[in-house]
């Protein structure tokens, strides 16, 4: 038997105590014969408490197995190297950690036992799994804008073909420019809505903030889409309280507005109800636009403002649009210093947004 100096087996020994990663040493049977500090804060079980016990007291009831499959490695003289698993703390939580573990060799070189160390990779699997989350939505995005853009294009190209050839009278032209010109405006919107988010991703969208009269504009907005309304067969509700005050950019609370409307008018089936309210109740401007349209389930509610995301991406297909509307609604609002939230009872059972801004504060006149 080689002689290993006592310094060697005290530095030994240290790295050991001070690593970050659980080490841990079993024999045959599997019993726990040394436990590091690291071990403590990462099952939650003392030395004391685990030496003597078997290394099942971390494992899992439902991987009870793969024990057996390591010890089966260990006394074959192998290693199972960077295995990923889950295992259990003492207070009953799980935690998933990599762990590579190596037989350990008698004076004779037979295997008397297995060093094990562990690793936490809880939070490099949530960074991968939004990683491939992240990826799988802009594959669908991809998708769905070539989808969005290859529709318009395709009815502005067919229509301009047919005018060059001469192939309309004066009543098809004017009609073919109108879809023309209709679709155009689809595109020029969905590239706007393209460099806004750009915009926001890297910080560069600027406010042109000056006295504003919320009432007046949700007035102005609702009758931009009273056509889309009426000819979809809905039912109107109107509650605004007039001259309510703010300080904001037009054309971006309007965008705001334009953003909640349409989609109350996208996702509410002819004969729904959709309701508009704006009032002041200090320290905020609010509006609140409803509807009894299709609803979002609860699983997905607190996703609803995330860029790309557009709910069950299968059954929105239907529905249109680049998913980008209420990412950037929320933004904008953020942007003027307030809040935008959302709630649905559930599926079919439509949707509630609430935006709450700050009110104008005027100065009181001196006497």
């Amino acid at each position: 038997m080689a002689f290993v100096p006592e310094e060697s087996i005290s530095r030994l020994a240290a790295i050991v105590s001070s690593s970050d990663d659980a080490i841990v040493s079993k024999d045959l049977n599997g019993i726990i014969k040394s436990w590091n500090a690291a071990a403590e804060r990462m099952f939650g079980w003392t030395a004391a408490e685990a030496i003597g016990n078997p290394i099942t007291i971390i494992i899992p009831r439902d991987r009870l197995d793969e024990e057996d499959y390591v010890l089966s490695r260990i006394r074959q003289g192998l290693t199972v190297d960077h295995f990923e698993t889950v295992r259990q703390r003492k207070d009953g939580t799980t935690i998933q950690i990599s762990v590579t573990i190596s037989p350990i060799h008698g004076p004779d070189g037979t295997v008397v036992g297995a060093s094990k160390i562990a690793r936490d990779i809880s939070e490099q699997r949530r960074l991968r799994q939004e990683a491939e989350e992240a990826n799988r939505l802009k594959d669908e995005f991809l998708a769905t804008l070539s989808h969005e853009l290859r529709t318009p294009l395709n009815t502005v190209v067919g229509y301009t073909a047919m005018l060059q050839k001469g192939m309309m009278d004066l009543t098809q032209q004017a009609k073919a420019i109108e879809v023309i010109h209709r679709n155009a405006q689809t595109l020029t919107d969905l590239v706007g809505e393209l460099l806004d988010t750009s915009r926001m991703v890297t910080g560069k969208v600027r406010l042109d903030i000056n006295d504003t009269d919320l009432s007046e504009l949700a007035t102005e907005a609702i009758e931009n889409i009273r056509p889309s309304i009426l000819a979809k067969g809905l039912n109107l509700e109107i509650n605004i309280e007039p001259a309510v005050r703010i300080l904001a950019d037009r054309d971006r609370l309007r965008q705001i507005m334009w953003n909640l409307l349409t989609n109350a008018v996208k996702f509410t089936p002819s004969g729904g109800r959709i309701e508009v309210g704006v009032y002041a109740e200090s320290p905020s401007a609010h509006l609140i636009v409803r509807d009894t349209g299709i609803g979002v389930s609860a699983e997905a509610l607190p996703h609803i403002f995330k860029r790309f995301w557009q709910g069950e991406t299968g059954r929105m297909r239907e529905y249109g649009g680049l998913g980008l509307g209420l990412s950037l609604s929320k933004y904008l609002t953020e942007l003027h210093g307030g809040t935008i939230l959302a709630t649905s009872h559930g599926e079919g059972k439509g949707s509630e947004f609430h935006v709450m801004l700050p009110l104008r504060i005027v100065a009181a006149k001196a006497v």
